[in-house]
C-alpha cells in the first residue's frame, strides 16, 4: 500500500473519531438540556418561602442507656421545633410517577429534587422522574432500603452532573467546605411529615467500599457512625445522637481508574408533623 493511501486512511479514521466524539457530546448536551427543562418545570411547582413552620418533634419510642449515645444536637438552623416551608404537591407528583417517595432539600448546596425508589438501582440511573431515558437520571433511594426512611441508614443516590444539576454541587465541598459547615442541614419532605438531618461527615471512598453495606444491627450502625466520623474530610461540630437514624447521600467523583464515590452522612435531628 502506498504511503499516500495509508495517510489518507489515517486521516479518514481520525476525522471519523472526532466526528463520533462530537456527536456523542451533542447527544449528551441535548440530554442535559432536556432533563434541565423537565426538572425546572417540576421544581417550579414547589414554592420555598423564608417562613419557618412551627412543628412538634416526635421523640423515639425506645430509650437506650445514657452511655450509649451523646447529647442531642441543638437543632436545625431554622431554630428548634421549626423547619423551612416548602409547599409540595405530593399527590400530584405521585400521579406523575408512582415511585415518588419524598422531596430532598439541601439549602446550602441548592439541591431541591423529587426522590423516587424503584425495584432496582439501575433504572433511575438512566431515566428521569417522568420516565424519559436520559443520562441525568433521577435522585433515588437505594432499592434495598425501606421506602419510609425507617432503616438505620438510608442511601440516596444522584449523578454528579457536569452542569451542577442533581448531585453535581456536592463536589464543590472538596475545594470549599464552608457552605455545609455554615448550614449543615438536610431536609426530606413526605406527605406525613418532615425529616431534618444534620451533616456530621463527608468524604471520598472507593466504588466498592463497604460503606455501602446495610447496617442490620444497632451495634453495626454505631460502628458505621464512628467510622464515618473518623474518615471525614474536615472536622464538624455536629454531636451525633446514635438513637437516631441517618441518611447518606452518594454520588460519583472522578473518572476512569481514579473514579470514586463522594459521601455525605447526616443524622436525624427531628421528625416533624405540621400543626
Amino acid at each position: 500500500m502506498k504511503k499516500s493511501t495509508k495517510k489518507k486512511i489515517g486521516i479518514g479514521i481520525a476525522v471519523a473519531v472526532v466526528a463520533i466524539a462530537g456527536i456523542n457530546i451533542y447527544i449528551t448536551q441535548s440530554q442535559y438540556a432536556t432533563a434541565d427543562i423537565e426538572y425546572e418545570d417540576i421544581v417550579s411547582g414547589v414554592r420555598i418561602t423564608d417562613e419557618a413552620v412551627e412543628a412538634v418533634p416526635v421523640e423515639p419510642a425506645e430509650e437506650v442507656a445514657e452511655d450509649d449515645f451523646t447529647s442531642m444536637d441543638e437543632g436545625p438552623v431554622y431554630d428548634i421545633g421549626t423547619y423551612p416551608k416548602l409547599e409540595i404537591d405530593h399527590e400530584g407528583l405521585k400521579a406523575v410517577n408512582p415511585d415518588y417517595k419524598g422531596w430532598l432539600y439541601v439549602p446550602c448546596l441548592d439541591i431541591s429534587y423529587p426522590v423516587v425508589r424503584g425495584t432496582d438501582n439501575d433504572h433511575y440511573l438512566h431515566h428521569t422522574f417522568e420516565g424519559t431515558e436520559n443520562v441525568s437520571g433521577c435522585i433515588f433511594i437505594d432499592s434495598g432500603c425501606a421506602k419510609d426512611m425507617g432503616d438505620y441508614n438510608t442511601f440516596i443516590y444522584g449523578h454528579n452532573m457536569k452542569n451542577g444539576s442533581m448531585f453535581g454541587s456536592l463536589r464543590n465541598l472538596l475545594s470549599d467546605p464552608s457552605p455545609i459547615l455554615e448550614d449543615p442541614y438536610i431536609y426530606y419532605y413526605t406527605e406525613d411529615g418532615v425529616y431534618a438531618y444534620r451533616t456530621y461527615s463527608f468524604h471520598k471512598v472507593p466504588p466498592k467500599s463497604d460503606y455501602f453495606i446495610y447496617a442490620v444491627t444497632q451495634q453495626k450502625y454505631w460502628d458505621y457512625i464512628d467510622r464515618a466520623i473518623s474518615d471525614r474530610s474536615v472536622d464538624m461540630d455536629t454531636v451525633v445522637d446514635k438513637r437516631k437514624n441517618s441518611i447518606t447521600l452518594s454520588t460519583c467523583n472522578g473518572a476512569g481508574e481514579s473514579k470514586q464515590r463522594f459521601l455525605i452522612h447526616a443524622v436525624n435531628v427531628g421528625y416533624y408533623k405540621p400543626v
